[in-house]
């Protein structure tokens, strides 16, 4: 369960490099409707909610394997796998979008 507690938090600090890099580099548009606000208009309280307060929850979430095993592994591979998800689809768009530009010329 380390491991995937180390993965959750691995992913969503990949994605945050990620988002930062599509967002301000790239031109891109947050894509989580909760987030996307913050991502565009308040980048610095976007940061500080997934870089700070999203492991803080996860965090959190392994805590509760003692209490509720089901609802803590359960909830922890869910989490883990929609940001390594998330992380593979920036990754694939900013790859996309390199290889386009350097084809283009742009």
């Amino acid at each position: 369960m380390r491991i995937i507690l180390f993965l959750a938090i691995a992913a969503n600090s990949l994605d945050l490099v990620a988002t930062s890099l599509g967002i301000h580099w790239l031109g891109n548009r947050e894509g989580n409707p909760l987030l996307a606000g913050l991502a565009h208009d308040h980048w610095w309280m976007f940061v500080v909610i997934k870089g700070i307060i999203v492991p803080l929850l996860i965090v959190r979430l392994y805590h509760y394997r003692n209490s509720s095993p089901v609802l803590a592994t359960t909830g922890m591979a869910l989490v883990t796998v929609a940001l390594t998800v998330a992380v593979g689809q920036w990754l694939g768009w900013i790859a996309g979008v390199i290889s386009v530009t350097r084809a283009w010329g742009l």
